[in-house]
């Protein structure tokens, strides 16, 4: 017999006391979101099929064992799951990519003319490239470590909220410069 639907709550319960037919009914019903994601994120389809059981049986136990609060859907919570595992394994992979990241990494200094990081120089281009304000938010909150609120008072905005919403579009601006740079 295949189960159409099924609530959170029953399907919890059925994991709670080993039912088949709840697991089976999760991996049918949330396999495709879970493919499509590690697909869209440059994964082959074994890799999903494995990322997918690894999210399943953590799931699975933290249901067996207690642990799990019904805070999100199963489906989102299994999705973030998956997403966090598959992110993780993407971030041990691959070089640095994310301007955020490497922002955090590069000092402010002038590098030297043998220095073999193109992308680093690339950044420090992009960054001079944007102009004011963005080049003082990015450098002051990156480089000199400073909080959004010494920035907003350092800048003259009116509060930290406002300097978190021009970082947002700092970085925003200097993630298309950067990658325009680095092509």
């Amino acid at each position: 017999m295949k189960i159409t639907h099924q609530s959170d709550e029953v399907l919890i319960q059925g994991l709670q006391i080993g039912s088949r037919q709840a697991l089976e009914f999760i991996y049918s019903t949330y396999w495709p979101m879970i493919a499509n994601f590690v697909r869209l994120n440059n994964g082959s389809p074994e890799e999903a099929e494995d990322l997918y059981q690894e999210g399943v049986i953590i799931l699975y136990e933290q249901v067996k064992k207690g642990n799990f609060s019904m805070n999100s859907s199963l489906k989102t919570y299994l999705y973030a799951i998956c997403r966090n595992k598959w992110l993780s394994k993407l971030k041990k992979q691959v070089p640095i990519t994310d301007v955020e990241e490497q922002l955090q990494q590069i000092p402010m200094e002038e590098p030297a003319m043998d220095t073999p990081y193109v992308e680093e120089a690339a950044l420090k281009q992009a960054i001079e490239s944007l102009g004011e304000p963005c080049r003082s938010v990015i450098v002051g909150f990156y480089y000199h470590k400073l909080s959004l609120e010494q920035l907003a008072a350092d800048l003259n905005y009116s509060n930290a909220n406002v300097a978190k919403q021009q970082k947002f579009r700092c970085v925003e601006r200097l993630k298309k410069k950067f990658l325009h740079l680095s092509l």
